[in-house]
């Protein structure tokens, strides 16, 4: 056999089809490599120049500061749409159990709470009836839209309070006021439920009424 047709066709010495193309620079990193490098360094520099002058501008200006927050949270608002896409919707959380108070009852336990309270978040509270007036009626929003037993969202709090009360709040105060109620809510504070009728109000929420057999007195034998 001729050594010459051996090497032609030795695998060796083969090039496979699409070798020249997987090696083939793109336009973009062309343009890239062959970019003038002072060029480069020009556009950093204007780079770092707007940098600078939106962060003295944000600094000076409140109304330009709020408008880039705002579009930030727009474009997270979308970025969070579109990776929702597709994927099923989160469970429902369990509202935390409130006792039957009104708004004056709630402020007054409240108050009475903060008054054996030692603490220094205590003092502070103590000193400001507008903030236990706020608590109060973020509770009366609470109870209100959680009689489903289902946790009530940022937006249908923020709502109840300015149609109800009149109370204009910002998605980060409302989650404090939601996150605060719960907390008077837990056990040992002023809004704890006891356990007796926690137990009964999740009975009513799951069965729709409370399940009152197993308290209910046997009857007698004759």
């Amino acid at each position: 056999m001729d050594d010459t047709d051996g090497n032609r066709d030795s695998p060796s010495t083969s090039v496979p089809a699409g070798s020249e193309q997987e090696h083939r620079l793109t336009a973009e990193e062309l343009a890239f490599l062959l970019r003038d490098p002072m060029l480069q360094a020009r556009e950093a520099e204007r780079a770092a120049r707007s940098n600078r002058s939106r962060t003295e501008r944000r600094a000076a200006d409140p109304a330009y500061a709020e408008r880039l927050r705002a579009g930030d949270r727009e474009r997270q608002r979308r970025r969070r749409r579109r990776d929702s896409i597709g994927r099923p919707e989160p469970p429902e959380q369990p509202a935390t159990a409130l006792p039957d108070l009104t708004q004056a009852q709630a402020a007054e336990r409240l108050a009475d709470h903060l008054n054996r309270c030692a603490s220094a978040q205590a003092a502070q509270l103590r000193a400001r009836p507008d903030r236990i007036r706020l608590y109060a009626e973020a509770f009366v929003a609470y109870r209100t839209l959680s009689a489903d037993g289902v946790r009530p969202t940022r937006g249908a709090l923020a709502a109840l309070l300015k149609s109800r009360f009149g109370r204009s709040v910002t998605p980060s105060q409302v989650q404090k006021l939601r996150d605060h109620v719960e907390g008077f809510a837990a056990a040992g504070g002023p809004w704890a439920v006891p356990p007796a009728s926690r137990s009964a109000a999740a009975r009513t929420a799951i069965g729709g009424k409370a399940d009152m057999d197993g308290h209910a007195p046997r009857p007698l034998r004759p």
